[in-house]
């Protein structure tokens, strides 16, 4: 420092010192300190503006901040300060205008600054060469930053750790180039935006409550009679459980694009004044007069029993014709038995006549469907028999065609579909025009609406539309028609024909009530209340003890319900469950009465609230009561939607899964689906977060493995629930997993989940050794905005990436970088220096190699990581010594060297050797010999021990010479 500037400071401080005694005293001095991975800084804070202190180093652990005289006066003494965190200093005191610093260790450096108007800022940082210090070493003067002092000029050899500056905003890595991509490039993914493969709708309508009136299986089902002759209602025109929604093919919607409906007679086309509909009260059952007046009408004159129009009038002297006619009388009135013995018995008669025994055969082949329409499979070949005797009788008999007609039909009730086929294919190729062909249509539809096989019922029904609008069975495939579209949701289309129906035959309603109900539900999925309503209500009161009308009912309390009759709807809803209490009405009443309305398209939200306080029963029992009873109902699916949501309310989430896992699996196409996937979604993941609080990750991996639906649908899960599995699979010990869900999360932008991603993955990584990753994750994400400390740490995995993969000298720039980073942990900061020195070496800066080997000794030393990279990095240091001619370093080095070595090993012999080779090059004949003769003698038969003995030998054998050739 000039004499001028110094004496101008000291002038500085001596107007500071009169103006802080002008100032009176003040508070105590206020110690704090802030301590990083290798760094202590001491902030002190005066209790007045004063001068600042000259800094020096006053013994091995001491430093002194010396103030000018008169300038602490007044400051009371630091109270007590713990230091225990604290990695170089061990306290403060104060003695008079000097401020003591005492340190932990003497490898230090130290500087200071200025804080503010009142404070001062120490920092003391580790720094090997501090251990070297001596009093009267330069390195005792004055190490302040202020006052500025002049630069020392330092000799060529004083070399220093390099100070990376500090950069505290957040941004990208900063990266050498990196080399070309290390890993094979990934297979191309799948084209985003492929569209899915059509999913084929399940039509499921829930709220449509339509019961199976065919209660049987359909080879036990009432045979279809085309001859009217049954005036049992067919089970052709009884209505199946709902279906769901589907689509007209072209759109539109419109009738003429499903079917050609044949005009309406103009005789027909008017309205027909119905029966008074008159709701049923609380207390008292339908009127019967109700059902006096929709009384069924005669059968029509197109109706009438084919085999009575062949039969010619009876005479008194005919008695075999008389007898035939008496069976047919006993079969329409329903005594099959009777008709059967007395048919069989006739039949006996060799000299019957061949038109009453042609009669005769037919009518008794008619018996035999009639006798065992229940068990049609178990009497098939006594059936068939009858029917084919019958067509042997007379096969050209006009009879021929409805025989093969009932054959066609035996065989496919049973089964037989060949069969069937083949019968019907000889009736329609020879028998084109007879009026028995449009029913093999018919037959055909009813066999795919029994089988869930809509789409292939609507063209047999329409098939009978179309092609015979005049026959006497346009209507059953009118009606066959409408069933089908309702079951496929196109229920304005079923309304047209509904619409058609009822203006053709406005009286069919008498004759066959269960119209009004498929009217009805048209109706009600339309939208049309009041009709629906007007609809049920006649139909119940035409057929009250009807084997559905427990579903009439409670449909009638959801149409109160809709039209805002509350009360009205109650009503319904318990007298369903007052007459049918274990019926499918009756549950579905319960149900409502349960969730205190109509909920048939249900989410969470909607239910929770209402299954905090049920008003009616048990949700839980209703639905299972509705699955297990009545699994075909359309009703059953959406019980068992309600019944996983009402698991998941009362938080039995394994219970909700199972059941939504079932609801996919038996209605995979519904359209309530995603709803039961929301349901199992929001299930694992409650399940998840209770098992990650709980750290229970070999139960959460097993869970997710164990339902496919979760698997299936992982996209749905959260962030944080995906993310929660990663965690799992890590700690169970599948990384590839935790990766696999990770990965998606780091994209080209970071974000939060992004940068958990990263984190986890580059641990595994490292701890998998898996260099090539690191590299390639790296280069992935270099742009991300990173903050210090991530930065840091990320560039510190690139490094030793790069450096196991053999890209030393791309490693190099961030070894370099990181060592003069004093805000890096130690426990990396010593590999950091280690590869700086390393690479001095390899470049014969001996000075600079010394210099980072001796600090990344130190690092090593005190952070107790890798012995073999301290060893390393003294060795290095050693040779940098002996390469600079520093043998008494090299010496002192070699001995602590030797105490990092096991006694025995090779590298502890090859050290004394060297220790050896350094005493001889400093002279020390006596300590060469000493050790190598030490050597020698403890392992004679060892490499280095014969070494040490050949050197021996060869020392003296020079020595002997130098004797006889000195001068005498």
């Amino acid at each position: 420092m000039s004499l001028s500037l110094r004496a101008a400071l000291w002038r500085l401080l001596l107007a500071v010192v009169v103006a802080a005694l002008s100032a009176g005293s003040a508070a105590a001095l206020s110690v704090s300190t802030v301590t990083k991975a290798d760094t202590d800084s001491l902030l002190l804070q005066f209790s007045k503006r004063g001068g600042y202190p000259a800094i020096s180093r006053t013994g091995p652990v001491e430093i002194s901040l010396a103030f000018p005289a008169g300038t602490l006066a007044g400051e009371t003494p630091p109270g007590p300060a713990d230091f225990n965190s604290s990695r170089l200093l061990e306290g403060v005191r104060l003695e008079g205008d000097t401020v003591i610093v005492r340190l932990k260790s003497d490898a230090f450096g130290f500087v200071g600054w200025p804080e503010g108007d009142q404070g001062l800022k120490l920092q003391v940082y580790r720094d090997p060469a501090g251990a070297n210090w001596s009093p009267g070493a330069p390195s005792a003067t004055p190490s302040t930053t202020w006052p500025p002092v002049d630069p020392v000029v330092k000799p060529s050899s004083a070399l220093t750790l390099p100070v990376t500056p500090p950069n505290p905003k957040p941004g990208p890595l900063d990266l050498p180039p990196l080399p070309p991509s290390l890993t094979p490039s990934a297979a191309e993914p799948a084209k985003a935006g492929q569209p899915e493969a059509a999913k084929e709708a399940f039509y499921a309508v829930p709220s449509s409550m339509r019961a199976t009136a065919l209660r049987v299986s359909p080879d036990k089902a009432p045979v279809l009679r085309p001859d009217g002759m049954a005036r049992a209602p067919s089970p052709a025109l009884t209505e199946q459980p709902a279906g769901g929604k589907g689509q007209v093919p072209g759109g539109g919607g419109e009738l003429r694009q499903a079917v050609k409906l044949p005009p309406i007679p103009p005789a027909l086309a008017g309205d027909e004044t119905r029966a008074p509909v008159t709701p049923p009260g609380k207390d008292q059952k339908p009127a019967p007069a109700a059902k006096a007046e929709a009384a069924p009408q005669p059968p029509a004159a197109d109706h009438a029993p084919a085999s009575a129009e062949a039969t010619p009038p009876a005479q008194e002297e005919d008695h075999d014709a008389n007898t035939l006619v008496a069976a047919q009388a006993e079969r329409l009135a329903g005594n099959f038995f009777g008709a059967n013995n007395m048919l069989r018995s006739l039949v006996l008669n060799p000299k019957l006549k061949p038109d009453v025994r042609e009669e005769a055969m037919h009518t008794l082949a008619g018996v035999q469907m009639d006798l065992h329409k229940d068990d049609l499979a178990g009497h098939y070949d006594e059936v068939q028999k009858a029917l084919n005797e019958a067509i042997n009788v007379n096969p050209n008999s006009y009879r021929v065609p409805e025989t093969l007609l009932q054959l066609g039909m035996l065989n496919l009730r049973v089964g037989n579909i060949p069969e069937a086929k083949g019968y019907f294919n000889v009736l329609t190729r020879k028998y084109p025009t007879d009026a028995s062909v449009p029913m093999v249509n018919f037959a055909w539809g009813e066999y795919y609406f029994d089988r869930g096989e809509f789409k292939k019922a609507e063209e047999e029904y329409k098939n009978v539309v179309e092609k015979f609008p005049e026959s006497k069975f346009v209507r059953e495939g009118a009606m066959g028609m409408a069933k089908t579209l309702v079951r496929l949701g196109r229920y304005k289309e079923a309304a047209q024909i509904a619409d058609y129906i009822d203006k053709r035959w406005p009286r069919y309603y008498t004759e066959f009530p269960q119209i009004l109900r498929i009217t009805g539900d048209i109706a009600y999925k339309n939208g049309d209340f009041k009709k629906a309503r007007d609809c049920y209500m006649l139909f119940y009161n035409m057929e009250p003890d009807a084997k559905d009308a427990d579903l009439v009912l409670a449909k009638l309390g959801d149409i109160y319900a809709r039209l805002g009759n509350k009360p009205g709807a109650v009503d319904f809803y318990n007298l369903a469950i007052k007459d049918y209490p274990d019926s499918e009405g009756g549950l579905v009443a319960k149900m409502r009465l349960a969730e205190q309305g109509v909920h048939d398209q249900p989410t969470i939200s909607e239910m929770f609230p209402l299954f905090d306080k049920p008003q009616y029963g048990s949700p839980e029992e209703i639905y299972r009561s509705i699955i297990r009873d009545h699994p075909q109902s359309p009703l059953a699916p959406l019980a068992q939607l309600k019944l996983a949501m009402w698991l998941l309310h009362q938080q039995n989430y394994p219970g909700s899964l199972k059941e939504s896992a079932a609801y996919l699996e038996r209605y995979p196409q519904s359209e309530l689906a995603p709803k039961a996937e929301e349901t199992a979604i929001t299930a694992f993941e409650r399940m998840a977060a209770d098992m990650l609080a709980h750290k229970d990750y070999d139960r959460l991996v097993a869970a997710y493995k164990e339902y496919r639906l979760i698997n299936t649908n992982r996209g749905l899960l959260s962030d944080t629930t995906r993310l929660g599995l990663a965690l799992a699979y890590l700690r169970t010990g599948d990384t590839a997993n935790a990766i696999k869900e990770a990965s998606p999360y780091i994209g080209p932008k970071e974000t939060d989940n992004g940068n958990w991603a990263l984190t986890m993955a580059m641990s595994v990584y490292q701890n998998d050794r898996n260099w090539r990753e690191i590299v390639e994750l790296a280069r992935k994400v270099q742009g991300w905005r990173f903050s210090p400390s991530q930065r840091r740490g990320l560039e510190y995995l690139v490094a030793e990436a790069l450096e196991n993969l053999g890209e030393a000298s791309r490693a190099l720039p961030l070894w370099t970088k990181m060592a003069g980073d004093r805000d890096l942990e130690a426990e990396k900061r010593c590999y950091a220096l280690y590869f700086v020195a390393k690479e001095a070496m390899a470049k014969k800066e001996w000075e600079k190699a010394q210099l980072y080997a001796g600090e990344a000794d130190f690092m090593f030393k005190e952070t107790g990581r890798d012995p073999d990279k301290r060893k390393a990095a003294v060795n290095i240091q050693i040779e940098a010594a002996r390469a600079l001619g520093d043998f008494s370093k090299a010496l002192k080095l070699a001995e602590a060297y030797a105490k990092l070595c096991k006694e025995g090993d090779d590298d502890y012999a090859g050290n004394r050797m060297r220790i050896a080779a350094i005493q001889r090059a400093m002279g020390d004949v006596e300590g060469w010999r000493a050790t190598l003769t030490a050597m020698r003698d403890a392992a004679p038969e060892s490499l280095y021990g014969r070494m040490a003995a050949s050197d021996l030998a060869a020392s003296g054998l020079q020595n002997r010479l130098d004797a006889l050739t000195r001068p005498q």
